[in-house]
C-alpha cells in the first residue's frame, strides 16, 4: 500500500517539472519556428523576384523595349502580391561590342519581416532577382 502511494506523489512532481520544462522550452521553440517562417517566405520572395526577372529578360532577348519588360514584370509581381521597390526594374544590354550580346534584368523589391517584434531582426531586407540572356531581337 505504500508503494502505490509513494508512486503517487512521484508522479506529481514529475508533471509539474515537466510543466516547468515545457514553460522554458516554449519561448525557444517559437522563436525558431518564427525564424523558420520568415525565412521561407523570403526565400519565395526572392525565387518569385527571379522568375519575374526571367520573364523580363526574356521579353527583352526578344527585342522588347523597357517599357514592355517593365509590364511584364509587373505582371508578375502582381500575381504574386509583390510590389517592386522604386527603381527596382532595370534593363542593362544588349551591348554590341559584346560577342554574346546578352541582356540582364533585375528587380528588387523590399521585404518587411511580419513578426519582427519578437524577431530580433529590424526594418525591411533589399531582396534581389537577376536574370541574364542572351540577345535574339
Amino acid at each position: 500500500m505504500s508503494r502505490i502511494l509513494f508512486n503517487k506523489s512521484r508522479g506529481r512532481k514529475s508533471r509539474g517539472q515537466a510543466v516547468i520544462e515545457f514553460a522554458l522550452v516554449l519561448p525557444i521553440l517559437l522563436l525558431v519556428l518564427l525564424g523558420i517562417t520568415e525565412f521561407g517566405r523570403a526565400f519565395w520572395t526572392l525565387n518569385v523576384l527571379t522568375q519575374a526577372a526571367r520573364e523580363g529578360a526574356r521579353v527583352a532577348a526578344l527585342g522588347g523595349n523597357l517599357e514592355a519588360v517593365e509590364t511584364r514584370v509587373e505582371e508578375v509581381l502582381n500575381a504574386s502580391r509583390i510590389d517592386a521597390a522604386s527603381g527596382g526594374i532595370t534593363l542593362a544590354g544588349p551591348n554590341p561590342l559584346d560577342p554574346d550580346q546578352t541582356v540582364t534584368v533585375s528587380v528588387t523589391s523590399n521585404f518587411e519581416v511580419l513578426s519582427r517584434q519578437v524577431l530580433p531582426i529590424t526594418g525591411t531586407i533589399p531582396l534581389t532577382g537577376t536574370a541574364v540572356m542572351r540577345f535574339e531581337g
